[in-house]
């Protein structure tokens, strides 16, 4: 068997040629934004990275010319070759295999070079922009390609087992209609696979937040009453327009805007704590552009600022600034000072943030805001329901209207404020931020249009079912969960620091514990598997490798029980350091060492892919 030499000729070629392309030749790391180069803070001093440039692109330029040195000597030996078989028109197989071993040899020490230089240089940048170069080398891919199947094939059988049902699957319309007794019968049928709440054994970090059933029963009666209901026909169903804007009020009294001075915080009520911040920073962007003329908006977050934010980024064109957070998770006072400029339209904070349960510094970060004139949301989907009922225990801490430079705020009423999902309001400091929220169409054939939100219909059994469970709980009510919240947070603190190889992250006490491995031989990731063979389901997070439980009023009194079987986990992951088959290790272990989030990206679609699919 033969191989021509044309094919091998163009394969050497190729390789050849992708290193001395443009896009890989005399890398740059990326220059400040033009506008910020002389007058801003990096501008003047510039981060490790800017300061370092001449020095970083010198190692890179010499790297890359290693690459072509050693790409040329191959070329320089396919050419002897080529005259000792000048005779031949092609070459065996066997010369074929010998070159792509020396082209694979070189590369790979090549890589393992680059690897360990970026390493040494601390430069996330350097090591994903050599990743990615390197992954598009076959073997390389093929590598990452089989992993990425392999843990797929995996997470698709453990899907089709939990969605397994005796029903049949139905993806098509049925001909005829089903009665209603069938249609009951297979809805029971499905949710039996469901995860059965109940107070005594509720193992779910968050999610279910109503532990009273007859306040369950409420919710669900009164939202029947009004399901029909649309906000949007004001003269049809004002009962649902005066639920919302009670609502809206109640919740901005609490939360610092019921002082004479505060009496024009206002806003709207959501479908949840992602569409009250994607609300509010495209409010907050168009308010801006108006008020300053800022043509690209950047906002300023901390890399714990939730997931909702690169979404907004991404919908509403706004450039991210991400800083980093202090031992303790807070937002860092310092970076953001270096790191703010005429362009920024937001600094975005977190009351608490979801990762760790850290309260941002927002007083000082309010002060920023208002010396450089930009805006400054407070997320407390999270806290909004818990901190205000908790002044005894945190009474030094400031983060809601209270604060000058605070302009929005996110809330979530059907986390804490004990209503159904999908409920969330959020708030605005003064009426003309809350006008931008609106879309008014003047010329339109159907008439005059005037929408306060994203949606144009919603749902007042939403909306009625959210004023139901405020009233009915009360400040008493709230009060009394949010300080058995905090007790028990403050003992599974306390229990989790005992457990030799564990250590909880931060300093502040809410409904968030968060907690890590301080021991190499203790696999946070494997910890959770075996937590999830025993029915808990924690968060799972990254940078570092931790776990969370998010305290609710429905798994408070699970705590213990929590505490005893983590400790079991841990003394089993000693024992037992391959951990158990399947889980969430093996995609959190390669999202975590893998330095092109490019790759994590692609698998972390395939898994949506896999979500939405049926079996």
């Amino acid at each position: 068997m033969t191989v021509n030499y044309n094919t091998l000729n163009h394969f050497y070629a190729l390789s050849l040629g992708s290193f001395r392309s443009p896009k890989f030749r005399g890398f740059r790391f990326s220059s400040p934004p033009p506008k910020m180069r002389k007058n801003t803070p990096q501008g003047k001093k510039g981060d490790w990275a800017v300061r370092n440039r001449k020095q970083l692109r010198s190692v890179f330029v010499q790297l890359n010319n290693s690459i072509c040195n050693m790409l040329s000597l191959q070329w320089q030996l396919m050419e002897i070759i080529q005259l000792w078989h000048l005779s031949l028109q092609s070459y065996s197989l066997i010369d074929f295999l010998i070159f792509s071993g020396v082209f694979i040899l070189f590369s790979s020490f090549v890589l393992h070079t680059s690897v360990q230089i970026a390493n040494f240089l601390r430069h996330e940048k350097l090591k994903s922009t050599l990743f990615r170069c390197f992954r598009t080398m076959p073997f390389v891919a093929f590598f990452i390609s089989k992993e990425k199947q392999k843990m797929l094939s995996q997470l698709r059988k453990d899907i089709s087992s939990s969605r397994s049902c005796i029903l049949k699957k139905n993806e098509e319309l049925p001909k005829t209609g089903w009665p209603v007794a069938r249609v009951l019968k297979e809805a029971t049928a499905l949710k039996e696979k469901d995860t059965v709440i109940s107070v005594a054994t509720n193992k779910m970090s968050g999610t279910v937040y109503i532990a009273d059933s007859d306040h369950f029963e409420m919710c669900n009666i009164v939202y029947s009453q009004f399901a029909h209901a649309n906000p949007l026909h004001s003269e049809a169903f004002p009962s649902v327009c005066r639920m919302e804007a009670e609502i809206v009020s109640m919740t901005a009294k609490l939360l610092g805007g019921g002082s004479p001075d505060k009496k024009n915080v206002c806003g709207a009520i959501t479908s949840g704590g992602t569409e009250s911040i994607l609300t509010a920073i495209r409010v907050t962007r168009d308010y801006m552009q108006k008020r300053k003329k800022i043509s690209f908006p950047e906002m300023i977050i901390a890399i714990s600022a939730h997931a909702a934010v690169y979404k907004a980024a991404e919908y509403f064109k706004i450039q991210l600034i991400r800083v980093g957070v202090d031992k303790e998770g807070r937002m860092r006072v310092d970076e953001v000072k270096k790191k703010i400029n005429k362009n920024t339209i937001l600094i975005y904070t977190s009351a608490p943030s979801y990762p760790h349960g850290a309260i941002d510094p927002i007083a000082a970060l309010s002060e920023i805001a208002l010396a450089y004139d930009c805006c400054l949301h407070v997320d407390a989907c999270l806290g909004g329901f818990v901190l205000p009922f908790l002044k005894a225990e945190i009474s030094t801490i400031i983060f809601d209207f209270e604060l000058a430079g605070v302009t929005s705020m996110s809330v979530d009423t059907h986390k804490y404020g004990c209503a159904q999902k999908g409920s969330s309001v959020v708030l605005y400091s003064s009426r003309e931020l809350r006008k931008f929220q609106y879309t008014s169409v003047m010329d339109w054939t159907g008439g005059l249009y005037i929408s306060p939100s994203q949606p144009g219909s919603r749902s007042g059994g939403l909306i009625s079912q959210t004023w139901a469970a405020l009233v009915h709980m009360g400040i008493d009510g709230y009060t009394t969960v949010a300080k058995e919240i905090y007790a028990a947070a403050v003992m599974l603190r306390t229990e989790i620091n005992s457990i030799p190889g564990l250590q909880v992250i931060g300093e502040d006490i809410n409904m968030i514990v968060a907690w890590k491995s301080n021991m190499n031989k203790i696999n946070i990731y494997i910890v959770n598997d075996i937590l999830q063979s025993k029915g808990w389901q924690l968060s799972v997070l990254q940078a570092p490798p931790a776990l969370h439980l998010c305290i609710t009023a429905a798994n408070v009194s699970c705590v213990p029980r929590l505490v005893a079987d983590l400790r079991l986990s841990v003394y089993e992951v000693l024992s037992l350091p391959e951990g158990i088959k399947g889980g969430k290790a093996p995609i959190y272990g390669m999202a975590g060492s893998v330095p092109d989030r490019g790759v994590v990206g692609d698998l972390l679609k395939d898994i949506q892919d896999i979500l939405l699919s049926t079996y």
